[in-house]
């Protein structure tokens, strides 16, 4: 019976790349927490450092040149810039983050499901094949002794 055979190797493929795609998906997930986690850090150290420098700085405003100009354009841009990391982290946490934990959460269900769906299949094809064609000879058999 070769469709029936046929049929295992294909199902066993098709787990295999739904096995496959869900870690890769669960891959994905992890090196988005991380970089969520990373850009945060790194805004908060970022945000540390121009608060410690506008500490620092304040003391010593008597005469403004061009040097101290850029430097205050410089820790202006470097707030601005920590405000933006910890802005695109939170954004990226709560959308692309959270549709790729339910889109997990979804394949593993239609994974679920198809297993459930297989075995259910499986099942039946077995009592047709098997039960019902066993019926279906011993009725021959007291039909041929008739």
């Amino acid at each position: 019976m070769g469709f029936g055979s046929d049929l295992k190797y294909s199902h066993d493929a098709l787990l295999k790349l739904q096995d496959w795609e869900l870690r890769l998906l669960e891959t994905v997930k992890k090196f988005m927490v991380m970089r969520v986690k990373s850009d945060k850090e790194y805004a908060s150290t970022l945000q540390n450092l121009c608060n410690q420098v506008d500490k620092e700085s304040t003391c010593q405003l008597d005469y403004i040149s061009n040097v101290s100009k850029s430097w205050l354009l410089v820790v202006q841009q470097t707030e601005q810039l920590s405000k933006i990391m910890k802005t695109h982290a939170e954004d990226l946490n709560s959308g692309p983050l959270h549709r790729l934990t339910m889109m997990i959460k979804d394949k593993q269900q239609v994974k679920k499901s198809y297993i459930g769906v297989h075995q259910q299949i499986e099942a039946e094809m077995y009592k047709v094949t098997k039960t019902e064609l066993e019926k279906l000879k011993s009725s021959y058999r007291q039909l041929i002794k008739k």
